[in-house]
């Protein structure tokens, strides 16, 4: 495609869409967004409406049935070639020639081309369905544990010294700022709260773990509905190879970057495609990947965090 022929979306509809994005589609969500957007909203899931509505051919199943009849028929010749006979045998060009190779390859190069797409996808689907049973077993162990210590969520160690990346003196330069902030999960484990499987997406793959940015923050039962625990944060994750990454609207590297399974205070996981969540009663959107500041510029620098109550940053 040539430069000339790109399209690009109109930055009042991509803001339009990321909010319905976030609110999962949900028409009545158009009436809490900026007075701005509503109408570009209200276009966007019209058109959305007509491309489900479209109509759609079933499937035929003539060509099935033409290869079964094609194979049916290679397999009958294939037997009355192999009969013995008082006749002399045949040679084995003659036995199994070219036609009969090329079938058998049509065949093969058929059933590939399906099978191989599909176990893909079937991998892709066990893989995200155990990633949220594990989150919702671990949301379960964040309950008991904060039932059973006085509403707090777990922390193995104060703020100050799990926020600061000891290895960088700079934190403003690096946007680095955060070492290992997921491991306080591993509290949920030792203590029986939860199977150590929980605390990593398959068992393997790291999580990323709400940050406390605020004193409100402390306190699960005093937290409004907003994500607690998800994939890993691929932004921080890239930071720490040297990767600046060139958007912060992008997805976990634990799905192969198709979305992310999040964890909310109430104990639910939704599956999202975009690290957008709304947020207070004016329903603000909110990555969070990372942190918007005081100019508003985003960064995983918690140093010039401004202490917004409603701030959300997941972190691995």
């Amino acid at each position: 495609m040539n430069e000339t022929d790109e399209l690009h979306i109109d930055p009042t509809d991509a803001r339009a869409l990321d909010f319905l994005i976030a609110a999962q589609f949900d028409p009545a969500s158009i009436d809490r967004m900026p007075q701005e957007l509503r109408v570009n909203a209200r276009r966007l899931l019209g058109e959305l409406a007509q491309i489900d509505s479209y109509p759609v051919a079933p499937p035929n199943d003539a060509l099935v049935d033409a290869t079964l009849a094609r194979i049916a028929q290679e397999e009958r010749r294939q037997a009355e070639r192999m009969n013995i006979s008082s006749q002399a045998q045949p040679s084995f060009r003659r036995r199994f020639g070219l036609p009969n190779i090329l079938a058998v390859a049509a065949v093969l190069i058929v059933a590939a081309g399906v099978a191989i797409p599909v176990a893909g996808q079937v991998r892709q689907g066990q893989s995200q369905a155990l990633c949220a049973s594990g989150l919702r077993t671990l949301g379960g162990g964040l309950s008991a544990y904060s039932a059973d210590n006085r509403g707090v969520m777990p922390m193995a160690a104060g703020i100050a010294s799990f926020l600061s990346d000891s290895n960088s003196n700079n934190v403003a330069a690096t946007d680095s700022g955060i070492l290992d902030h997921a491991r306080h999960l591993d509290m949920l484990s030792s203590k029986g709260y939860c199977d150590a499987k929980c605390t990593r997406c398959n068992g393997s793959r790291n999580l990323s773990y709400r940050i406390p940015l605020h004193r409100s923050q402390i306190h699960l039962s005093a937290m409004s509905r907003s994500p607690v625990a998800a994939d890993a944060n691929p932004v921080q994750t890239m930071l720490r190879k040297g990767i600046i990454p060139g958007s912060f609207d992008c997805s976990s590297v634990n799905h192969d970057q198709r979305g992310q399974n999040v964890l909310f205070t109430d104990g639910s996981v939704v599956w999202m495609v975009s690290p957008i969540a709304m947020q207070g009663p004016m329903n603000l959107s909110d990555n969070f990947w990372v942190i918007r500041e005081k100019n508003g510029r985003e960064s995983m620098n918690i140093r010039a965090h401004s202490g917004s109550p409603l701030e959300i940053l997941l972190a691995n």
